[in-house]
């Protein structure tokens, strides 16, 4: 292995060093599964729809972030979140509308 670094210049070796990290990075997102997070739900409502995404292969989060693909309204969704999707420019759907997207087939 030192043979091969050896000969780089600091440049070769730093272009080599963010190649590495740019395949690492897109192989984990290709690996990644879509994430939905449940808000307005009550708990054991939150926790059945929660399951019923982990059994779609969807990943239920708890935060909204630029990564979230979907959230999902229930009768009294959290301002904040609500706000922070709209913000990020995040899908939002309500619960009968992912239960037509994700129903069981």
């Amino acid at each position: 292995m030192d043979e091969q670094i050896i000969p780089l210049t600091d440049e070769e070796g730093w272009a080599k060093v963010y190649e590495a990290e740019a395949a690492a990075k897109a192989e984990r997102d290709a690996n990644r599964k879509p994430t939905v997070l449940f808000s307005g739900f009550n708990n054991p409502d939150k926790a059945e729809m929660a399951a019923h995404a982990v059994a779609h292969g969807l990943k239920p989060v708890t935060t909204v972030t630029k990564k979230l693909e979907c959230l999902v309204l229930g009768e009294t969704p959290g301002e904040k979140k609500v706000m922070k999707a709209e913000e990020l420019g995040i899908k939002t759907m309500h619960a009968h509308e992912y239960l037509q997207l994700y129903g069981d087939q």
